[in-house]
């Protein structure tokens, strides 16, 4: 009787889930810009350790991007499919040469970006652009989809109609319409015209292709859970606001000291559990969170509780905790309290459903009992009614069906061969199935009318629960996503704590002066590649010469050297610790490299075309306070208009003097020194990388000097590589040919001379023959060309 009861149950529970919608199954340049500390740091979302783990795939993210340029300023919206929510990108300043419209792609690899029709012409072309350009990609590998909305859609008055209707869980349902244009005001910048356009334009296209709700009523709105304003991550837009970097730092400071260990081990156990609450929220928003979502959104508040807790414990001076502390509200504790209460976890682990705890709801209790009681009570039943039967029926059970209710199953007998064999005194025949036949009888009729549908009926009323509580919590999403957004500041803050500690980082002093200051600089990645790494010094200021001219042989360190000021640099104006043993950084607005050529066939662009670009981008870009790395400009091309292009460049910034960027350039060009092509200037510095000649060999230091070298040695690389000797030699046979204006003669010259002397012959004996009266084949048989050796003789 057990056996057909579970069977039963879970079957009419899958039937119910599925009638009501329920899923029961589980090197390139760049700017650096001011960042808002107020703004939002808009990050990729992760997986759940297992939950979900296929619907977090970053394949899966789709992001719709909706963008308006006007008046200079560029605004931009995107939705993000996967969690629900709007991201607002406010009025920004905006080149025609969109950099910042290429960096938010970049971040957010949209898989759609949507603007006007109508819109500029420049803008349009930067925009149908973006479908050529790997590195705008979406991530699956699938290129971007540009799609326009007539520019009618993009009118502010109308996006600002639109965007006034959105519905957010947050806005309580009894707001009137001025406290709705309250609520947004304070969380949209009407202000920002482009925004707004942007925004109404993206509302317009996810409601014309129904995005998210494909399957749903037509009635359906879009879901959107929440909006906000964002900003470029750390590491794609760094901040020159010393105050920012200060607080950074101090945080930093303070996870580093060993005396707040065990501060710090707490606080990165808290953040194991802190998940991605967005996704959970949108499930919730579709009435669709699985027994797992509801746990992690449990342990997601329950940890954050105590991360507030150990924020206000602290008496250090750290804005993170500050923020913290404000931040992660009582609401948290109402979250998890409520789900706490509610939620059996061991039980819906167990049944594979949601389940409700005990006391919450009498009216549940008091089913739960009665259908706890039911085995028994079937039980009874059954022995009764067999009580009843003739002799030869030696066994039968009560089972429950759906929509058929209780049932009496008698296994057939002998005797059961027709239909008409089946008919029993007092029982009604149903049907029969497997030998078994079942009946309806007073006593199962009377568990109807009394039991009902007792598991359907404690479904429905524990999906009724799980859909208030739903509600109660979206009530409170504004408390869950500023954990996520103060929780990922806090990660980063303890991940730039751990590299510090771990790798000897020190902390750098930050200055408005145009300086770069570095002592015993290293590479952050090159140095725990190797067992022992040669720290540099870096100085470039007015005084000490901003331009950098280093010259060196191959393998000897420089593009390194070039690589870990740009590194060191970077860092401090994320607000990290830097590899080094001291460091006084000046805030730059840019650092321009021409390190990396990025080569693609869908760019159709050549290698130096690629180089052409990046440094196009620095000369116009670059100014007094920005960071200028150039590593083996002009290689791509013929030598002589490589090495003028590069003297151009560098006289163009030495003409201007102390306000000439901070530049470090490397080059086997040694010509530009030795013929002077250079002017004198005292921003100019001449370095190279030390080594030693040892015999035959050559003994690398990797020590940054001053002065100037003029041999690259690559026939000393090349062996090292394990080239042939005899290429070797005569790669330098033709170096010094070369450099003392002689000719190149041939390698095999004899042979060659003795070969032209031979086909001399030949041709004065073809001109002799008389060709009416010659025997040809025997002729030409005296005409067979012999194999020339090296040496001139034949072989």
């Amino acid at each position: 009787m057990s056996m057909a009861w579970a069977p039963v149950v879970i079957t009419k529970y899958q039937m119910l889930m599925t009638h009501q919608g329920l899923n029961t199954t589980p090197d390139q340049s760049m700017r650096l810009d001011f960042i808002s500390d107020e703004d939002t740091v808009l990050r990729p979302t992760s997986g759940e350790d297992g939950i979900r783990s296929e619907e977090d795939k970053e394949d899966d993210i789709e992001i719709y991007l909706s963008v308006i340029w006007n008046g200079g300023k560029l605004g931009a919206a995107c939705y993000n499919v996967q969690t629900a929510e709007i991201y607002m990108l406010k009025d920004t300043a905006e080149t025609e040469n969109f950099v910042i419209l290429k960096k938010v792609c970049h971040q957010l690899r949209p898989k759609h970006v949507i603007t006007s029709t109508k819109a500029d012409e420049r803008f349009l072309k930067a925009v149908r652009d973006f479908d050529k350009l790997p590195s705008l990609c979406g991530l699956n590998g699938d290129m971007v989809s540009v799609d326009y909305l007539p520019s009618t859609e993009f009118s502010l008055e109308v996006c600002k109609r639109r965007v006034m209707s959105i519905h957010l869980p947050t806005i309580p349902s009894h707001y009137t319409e001025a406290d709705r244009t309250i609520f947004l005001s304070s969380t949209i910048p009407f202000d920002c015209c482009c925004l707004v356009r942007a925004l109404g334009g993206l509302l317009k296209f996810l409601e014309k292709k129904r995005v998210g709700i494909e399957l749903e009523s037509s009635d359906s709105d879009i879901p959107i859970l929440f909006l906000r304003t964002f900003s470029l991550v750390w590491f794609m837009q760094p901040s020159r606001d010393l105050d920012v970097l200060k607080r950074r730092l101090d945080a930093v400071s303070y996870f580093v000291n060993p005396r707040n260990a065990e501060v710090t081990s707490s606080f990165q156990d808290a953040l194991k559990q802190i998940k991605n609450v967005p996704r959970i929220l949108k499930l919730m928003k579709q009435a669709q969170p699985s027994v797992n979502d509801w746990q992690t959104l449990y342990k997601t508040a329950y940890n954050a509780i105590s991360i507030g807790d150990i924020c206000r414990a602290q008496n250090a001076d750290i804005h993170i905790f500050k923020k913290i502390s404000d931040s992660f509200t009582e609401d948290l504790h109402y979250v998890a309290n409520i789900i706490s209460k509610i939620v059996d976890f061991d039980e819906s682990f167990a049944t594979g459903r949601f389940v409700v705890r005990p006391n919450v709801d009498t009216d549940l209790d008091t089913r739960k009992r009665t259908y706890n009681g039911l085995p028994d009570l079937m039980t009874r039943v059954a022995k009764q009614e067999l009580s009843k039967l003739s002799e030869d029926i030696q066994e039968c059970n009560v089972i429950y069906l759906p929509q058929l209710g209780y049932l009496l199953a008698i296994p057939c007998t002998q005797e059961m061969i027709h239909r008409q064999t089946f008919e029993i005194p007092d029982l009604e025949f149903v049907f029969l199935s497997n030998n078994i036949v079942h009946y309806k009888s007073q006593s199962t009729h009377a568990l109807d009318a009394r039991l009902g549908d007792t598991q359907c009926e404690i479904t429905d009323q524990e999906t009724q629960i799980m859909h208030r509580l739903q509600d109660a919590v979206l009530e409170k999403s504004q408390a869950l996503y500023s954990v996520m957004e103060h929780a990922a500041e806090l990660d980063c803050l303890l991940a730039f704590a751990a590299a510090a500690r771990e790798n000897n980082y020190i902390c750098p002093t930050l200055t408005m002066e145009k300086t770069l200051e570095i002592h015993g600089g290293r590479h952050p990645l090159q140095e725990v590649c190797v067992a022992t790494f040669v720290a540099n010094n870096t100085i470039s200021n007015s005084k000490e010469g901003k331009v950098k001219f280093l010259t060196g042989p191959n393998a000897s360190g420089k593009s390194v050297y070039l690589k870990q000021v740009g590194l060191i640099s970077f860092m401090a104006h994320i607000g990290s610790f830097v590899p080094a043993e001291s460091a006084t950084i000046g805030m730059l607005d840019g650092i321009y490299t021409r390190i990396h050529t990025q080569e693609s066939i869908s760019v159709g662009l050549s290698t130096f075309m690629i180089d052409l670009n990046q440094m196009a981008t620095a000369l116009k870009s670059a100014t007094s306070s920005s960071l200028v790395i150039i590593d083996e400009f002009g290689k791509g091309t013929d030598v002589a208009d490589g090495t003028s292009l590069l003297v151009a460049i560098l006289k163009h910034w030495l003409a201007l003097e102390d306000d000439c960027p901070h530049l470090v350039v490397s080059t086997h060009f040694h010509s530009i020194l030795k013929q002077g092509l250079l002017p004198s200037s005292t921003q100019l510095r001449c370095q190279t990388m030390e080594v030693i000649p040892n015999g035959d060999e050559m003994v690398f230091l990797y020590q940054l000097i001053h002065g100037q070298t003029d041999h690259s040695y690559a026939s000393h690389i090349s062996s090292m590589a394990g080239l042939p000797d005899e290429i070797i030699d005569r790669g330098q046979q033709v170096t010094e040919l070369i450099k003392e204006n002689k000719p190149i003669p041939r390698v095999d010259q004899a042979g060659a001379e003795k070969q032209l002397t031979w086909y001399r012959s030949v041709v004065a004996k073809l001109m002799e023959a008389d060709i009416d009266t010659v025997n040809m084949k025997t002729f030409l048989q005296g005409f067979v060309i012999p194999t020339i050796s090296q040496d001139g003789k034949s072989l």
